[in-house]
C-alpha cells in the first residue's frame, strides 16, 4: 500500500482531497496542515508521494517542492493549484514538481496523476541495480499509430535514464510526462513516427519526426496562454504546458513535423 501525504492549510480541501484518494483502497492517506508540518513528517519516513497545495503561509508549495527534491529525491511531489496560479505552477514544475492538478479538476485528474507518479517511482526503484551498469543509451524506432506502445516505451526510457544517473526520481518522472504528451500528440491517423533517442550522463535528446506528407506533430505557434484560468481545462493544452516545463529545450522545425526535446542533468541536484 502506498502512502500519500496531503498538504493543505485548508481543512475543507484536505478533507475533499482525502475523500477522492479514499476511492482507491490501495492508497493510505495522511494529512499535514501546512508546508512546515509536511517537511517534519517526511523526516520520519514512510511517505511515497506528496500532494501539496501551492499557496500556503510560511512554507508554500514551491518551497515544499524544492526541499523534497533535495532531501527526498525519490519522493514525487504533485501540486494542487487554484484559479489564477498557473504561472506559479509552471515555476514549481521547473523546480522539480512531478505534475500538477487544478483543484477544479480533482475528480477527473487526481487519481490518474497519482497512479502515474507512483508507477514511475516503483519502476525506478526496482530496476536501479541493473541499470547502474549503463553509460550510454541510444536507439531508433519506427512507431505506427498504436497508443499501446507509448507506456512500455516511456517506462523503458525512464529506466534507462535512472540507470545512467541522468536525473533523480523527479527528473525521470517529469521526462516521462513530457515524452508521453509528445507521443500522444504525434500519434494520430495512419502515420509513422520516427523516434530517435540518445542519453548519457550529461543529457538526453529525443527526436520525433513525422514522415514527409504526414503533417505536423505540433504547431509551434499555438502556444497556450498560462495566464488564462481556463488554459488547463483541456488535456491537450495541459500536455503541452507540461512538455515545455519538463524539458530544458523543445525545438521545432518550421513545419512542426519534427520536434527535438532535450533534458540536461541538473547540477544542483548532483552536487546537493
Amino acid at each position: 500500500m502506498a502512502t500519500v501525504l496531503v498538504v493543505d492549510d485548508s481543512a475543507f480541501d484536505r478533507k475533499l482531497v482525502s475523500e477522492v484518494l479514499a476511492q482507491d483502497e490501495s492508497l493510505s492517506v495522511e494529512v499535514a496542515d501546512g508546508g512546515m508540518a509536511a517537511l517534519q513528517r517526511l523526516k520520519s519516513g514512510g511517505i511515497d508521494l506528496v500532494l501539496t497545495d501551492l499557496q500556503m503561509p510560511e512554507v508554500n508549495g514551491l518551497q515544499v517542492v524544492t526541499t523534497v527534491r533535495i532531501d527526498h529525491p525519490d519522493i514525487p511531489v504533485i501540486l494542487m493549484t487554484g484559479g489564477g496560479t498557473e504561472v506559479i505552477a509552471m515555476n514549481a514544475l521547473a523546480e522539480g514538481a512531478a505534475s500538477y492538478v487544478p483543484k477544479r479538476m480533482l475528480n477527473e485528474w487526481l487519481l490518474p496523476t497519482v497512479h502515474e507518479a507512483l508507477e514511475a517511482r516503483a519502476v525506478e526503484l526496482t530496476h536501479q541495480a541493473l541499470l547502474d551498469c549503463f553509460n550510454v543509451v541510444q536507439f531508433e524506432l519506427e512507431l505506427h499509430n498504436d497508443h499501446s506502445m507509448i507506456r512500455p516505451l516511456v517506462d523503458y526510457i525512464q529506466q534507462m535514464a535512472a540507470g545512467i544517473r541522468l536525473g533523480d526520481a523527479s527528473d525521470t518522472f517529469r521526462m516521462g510526462v513530457a515524452l508521453r504528451g509528445a507521443l500522444e500528440n504525434a500519434m494520430y491517423c495512419d502515420r509513422v513516427i520516427e523516434f530517435k533517442l540518445r542519453m548519457d550522463h550529461h543529457d538526453g535528446r529525443f527526436t520525433l519526426r513525422a514522415k514527409e506528407g504526414d503533417g505536423p506533430i505540433f504547431d509551434p505557434q499555438a502556444l497556450p496562454d498560462v495566464t488564462d484560468p481556463d488554459a488547463t481545462e483541456t488535456t491537450e493544452t495541459r500536455d503541452f504546458l507540461l512538455l515545455r516545463s519538463h524539458m530544458d529545450q523543445a525545438a521545432f522545425n518550421e513545419t512542426g513535423s519534427e520536434v527535438t526535446l532535450v533534458m540536461r542533468r541538473d547540477e544542483r541536484v548532483e552536487n546537493g
